[in-house]
């Protein structure tokens, strides 16, 4: 069986534009993801420009394409280009799986477990506000999970003045007197800060007992991460924007990293994931997959999450996208009480509702810009 059509297809979702590949053969479609948070037009002419080395490769030999594109594209680590790659492997998966009439997990050696915990975000979508953020977080601890992130920094870049410095440490009081102790909370940083200023805020906001704090400083800036995490006794998440292995080899072998936080899209595919848990392993580290992509990845994360022993908790957004989005895709894993649950359906498990395509059409405006105020409102209209 070769691949006989590769489509690339843009939703407009209010926040980020998702990028959908649709692969055929023999009358089988599979999806994959490749969305980028601001380079919806270069990725969906990279997957164009890439079609003429798929059309026509068996669609079951998967590990061979993508080496075929990454050496062709001269062993890239430009995250565009890794992002569709992503796509490409991703929808080959999703072929492969149905084909066979079995869940991706079983191509990846089984289940290791058959649930993995959850933890929120995008649930504070509104305004920056105690009030508001009380409120939600309390709507996040009754849909059951016991772990949400928050980025409570407004536009900050570098450093914080007095007033948001005040606010932010309040909204992160006000979040841990809500959900108890109990439940784990993540501070992101958005790459926001100066080694200087990351570390005073983290020894500010410790009594809050986080669980981790995220790109605390510029995330590819390894030597600004190493001098954070040697600052400080809290927990350091960082590698969403890794788009190297060798990245998270450097960033672990300074043995003060015990999460890693991949993203597979920004990686160039699931294999890539897969590789960067064994690192990690090697390391005696474990992995939190990052998942802000589209609904699709959520599937695709949870897959590698059942097979990897060294899994430490899985990132979601899910229950907090638009509505419409449950129309989009069917088949998405659940967060019960806490946990994504292990599914058996073949491939991805994700039937995707090309119908829709049309009421969601892209916008340049589809872009959350962390340094601009007002960003957590995710929804408003932009001009």
């Amino acid at each position: 069986m070769k691949i006989e059509r590769l489509e690339a297809f843009v939703v407009g979702n209010p926040w980020k534009n998702w990028v959908l590949v649709k692969m055929t053969s023999n009358g089988v479609v599979g999806w994959g993801d490749a969305t980028t948070p601001m380079s919806t037009k270069p990725v969906m002419a990279a997957i164009e420009e890439l079609k003429r080395l798929c059309i026509g490769h068996p669609v079951g030999d998967i590990e061979a394409l993508r080496s075929k594109l990454f050496r062709t594209l001269y062993l890239t680590d430009n995250a565009t280009l890794l992002a569709a790659m992503a796509g490409i492997e991703t929808a080959m998966w999703d072929i492969k799986g149905k084909m066979a009439g079995l869940p991706l997990t079983d191509f990846f050696g089984g289940r290791v477990r058959d649930r993995v915990r959850a933890y929120a975000n995008g649930w504070y979508s509104g305004a920056r506000d105690e009030g508001f953020v009380r409120e939600r977080a309390a709507h996040v601890v009754e849909l059951g999970y016991t772990g949400l992130k928050i980025d409570p920094f407004g536009a900050a870049y570098r450093l914080l003045d007095k007033s948001e410095y005040k606010t932010s440490l309040r909204l992160l009081g006000a979040i841990r007197e809500t959900v108890g102790d109990e439940v784990d909370v993540i501070v992101e940083f958005h790459d926001r800060f100066s080694v200087t200023e990351a570390l005073r805020i983290i020894n500010d906001i410790s009594d809050i007992k986080p669980l981790w704090i995220e790109a605390p400083v510029w995330s590819t800036n390894t030597d600004a991460l190493k001098a954070v995490i040697g600052g400080t006794t809290t927990r350091i998440g960082a590698g969403e924007r890794f788009t190297k292995l060798s990245d998270f080899a450097a960033l672990l072998h300074t043995g003060r990293v015990d999460v890693v936080l991949p993203e597979y899209v920004e990686l160039g595919g699931i294999s890539r994931l897969r590789q960067v848990a064994a690192i990690a392993e090697a390391h005696e580290a474990m992995i939190a997959p990052h998942n802000a992509r589209c609904p699709l990845s959520t599937a695709v994360n949870v897959a590698v999450d059942l097979v990897t022993a060294n899994v430490f908790i899985q990132e979601s957004f899910d229950d907090f996208h638009v509505e419409w989005s449950k129309d989009l895709f069917h088949g998405l894993p659940k967060v019960v009480n806490g946990f994504y649950e292990a599914e058996s359906r073949p491939g991805t498990g994700v039937e995707v509702n090309e119908e829709l395509f049309a009421d969601h059409p892209y916008s340049a405006h589809n872009f959350l810009n962390f340094f601009e105020g007002g960003w957590e409102d995710r929804f408003k209209a932009k001009a």
